[in-house]
């Protein structure tokens, strides 16, 4: 097919370009007529511009039938709008086009959901949005958050490459090394009954490049963790992965800041704090309850003092712990539903009791509602949740409340980036089963101080970790890592990992780690959570571009779905029903 390519696009024709003759490539946005004249506004990815065809164009009767969506090729001449007709909303809104060709490059049938109505669009499932996601994207709103997307990524390679990084790709094809989630496994055809795994995060490759001596490493690398559905995880995400040799933690932090700094300035023109606020994770435990809080408002967590540790029959060791806050306006029984909602989705705690003045909100505050109320000074108007159990579950559930109800009740802080980092994590912690674990990752370094700890006293042991929060989320998360062999076998060991399953999972790390391994640290920032951050957007799905559903799913494509049978037929090991 030929047709006249574009001079212009659509969203540039201004003043200057009027008595200039144009060509244009876009969609029909809508089609409109008054008396003689039919107004055709055309639509590409800059904006909309209005062309107009007199009775008198052998066009007019074939605008009749240009349905919305309609992709066309427009030649025309650039006028003033009368002056009764200028749109100051629109930057094209002061001239338009007026048609000499019009080319009809491929026929749209009724689209199945209302992309430029807004307010319907409120009401459009999000299984429709991404069933037909191509039409989706259409929306101005999705239009901008991928090219704010490609922004973002454009001044974080650049920031980097100033400071000597090099991007370096690493393998999505490796094999199976866990690292908290499920692999995705990839049959090999070639290797009947050997596996291939999706790699979680670049970890390994990345402290391998160090050993390899590149000194300063980055990459946007895809991730894949088969996780169960959560509302919103993806099973594929972005991450922009950082590793630097002979450097300290402060080194690695006062680079991030440097380049985040740059990227707010650069994208929304927005200033960060130097430095950037730090707690420890004992710090944010205790005053937000959670290690990544929005610092955006106060209503800090406390602790419950004797005479409430009396009233709720407190075991000696548990943790009696508050949130108090204002309902600002909230019917008590919304208010209700929502604190519920929250404390059910979070779990970890088994007692909890909320009460406001006047009033119990939940029955499970029973005979000693009024003594609570008294005891936490609760005027009308203000309401408390008390949450009783083990100090960290108490604590973080609060904490993810707090972070709820900050939005809730709108006590943030809605035009503030609030970036911070929280530092000093536990080496080890805990799992549901009592079995200690690492709560980043095994390569993580401790620091040095606390090494005699890992034989007396391992649950004590503070880690090199970083995580960098940004608005109540956790947008980065690193350590300096471990760089000496024995002390890795150790920590493998700690966490219960048998020498064959140690040397069969990383033996090819521990042998790197004895030709020269330099200090080293890094840091991994989800991308798709910083974008939908600095956005404003709840959801990671609003930032990308083909994203799974809540269920893991593809409404568009099908996926997951039954490769062909010939396929299965190769993979000669596998018990199938064909």
């Amino acid at each position: 097919m030929t047709f006249p390519k574009r001079t212009h696009w659509c969203g540039e024709l201004r003043k200057e370009h009027v008595g200039s003759e144009v060509v244009l490539n876009g969609w029909v946005h809508t089609v409109r007529k008054v008396g003689k004249i039919s107004f055709v506004i055309v639509r590409d990815r800059t904006g909309v511009v209005q062309v107009v065809v007199s009775s008198k164009s052998p066009y007019y009767e074939v605008t009749e039938t240009l349905a919305p969506e309609t992709v066309v090729a427009v030649r025309g001449v650039v006028r003033p709008r009368p002056p009764s007709q200028i749109n100051p909303e629109l930057p094209t809104g002061e001239i338009e086009v007026e048609l000499r060709e019009l080319i009809i490059l491929n026929r749209a049938k009724p689209i199945p959901i209302p992309i430029f109505d807004a307010e319907l669009m409120k009401t459009t499932s999000e299984a429709l949005r991404l069933k037909y996601r191509y039409l989706d994207l259409r929306r101005p709103e999705m239009q901008r958050n991928l090219f704010f997307r490609a922004e973002l990524v454009r001044v974080l390679r650049n920031s980097l490459d100033s400071r000597g990084f090099i991007e370096v790709e690493t393998p999505y094809l490796a094999r199976s090394t866990p690292e908290g989630a499920r692999d995705f496994l990839v049959p090999s055809r070639l290797y009947p009954g050997k596996f291939y795994a999706l790699t979680q995060s670049p970890q390994l490759f990345k402290q391998l490049l160090m050993i390899a001596g590149f000194e300063r490493y980055y990459q946007f690398a895809r991730c894949f963790r088969d996780e169960d559905p959560r509302a919103d995880r993806q099973p594929e995400f972005t991450q922009l992965d950082i590793e630097m040799s002979f450097v300290t933690r402060e080194d690695v932090m006062g680079l991030v800041e440097d380049v985040m700094r740059e990227a707010f300035g650069k994208t929304l023109k927005k200033e960060l704090p130097d430095p950037l606020p730090r707690l420890t994770y004992s710090e944010a435990l205790k005053k937000y309850g959670i290690d990544k809080p929005d610092i955006r408002f106060e209503n800090f967590i406390e602790d419950g003092d004797e005479n409430l540790r009396t009233t709720l029959n407190a075991e000696p060791g548990e943790a009696v712990r508050f949130l108090r806050f204002e309902l600002r306006g909230k019917r008590p029984e919304a208010l209700k539903e929502f604190i519920e909602g929250v404390l059910s989705r979070e779990g970890g705690v088994e007692h909890y009791y909320v009460v406001r003045g006047g009033n119990a909100l939940l029955s499970n505050a029973g005979k000693v509602e009024a003594e609570l109320v008294r005891l936490l000074d609760l005027g009308i108007g203000e309401a408390a949740v008390i949450s009783v159990g083990n100090y960290v579950k108490a604590s973080e559930t609060l904490g993810a409340l707090r972070n709820s109800l900050g939005k809730y009740l709108e006590l943030v802080r809605k035009d503030e980036y609030a970036m911070l980092w929280v530092t000093d994590f536990p080496l080890f912690e805990l799992n549901e089963e009592g079995v200690m674990v690492s709560m980043h990752h095994p390569f993580t370094a401790p620091r040095p101080e606390d090494l005699p700890k890992l034989d007396t006293d391992p649950l004590n042991v503070t880690a090199l970790s970083y995580d960098l929060v940004l608005n109540g989320y956790e947008v980065g998360g690193g350590s300096i890592r471990i760089n000496n062999r024995g002390l890795q076998e150790k920590i493998f060991r700690m966490i219960g990992l048998t020498d064959e399953e140690m040397y069969d999972r990383y033996g090819f790390l521990l042998e790197a780690l004895e030709y020269g391994a330099p200090p080293h640290g890094g840091i991994a920032i989800g991308l798709d959570r910083l974008v939908a951050v600095m956005l404003g957007h709840e959801s990671i799905r609003e930032v990308i571009a083909f994203p799974k559903n809540k269920e893991m799913m593809d409404p568009m494509t099908g996926a997951p779905g039954k490769p062909p049978e010939e396929h299965l037929r190769e993979i000669k090991w596998l018990k199938i029903n064909i």
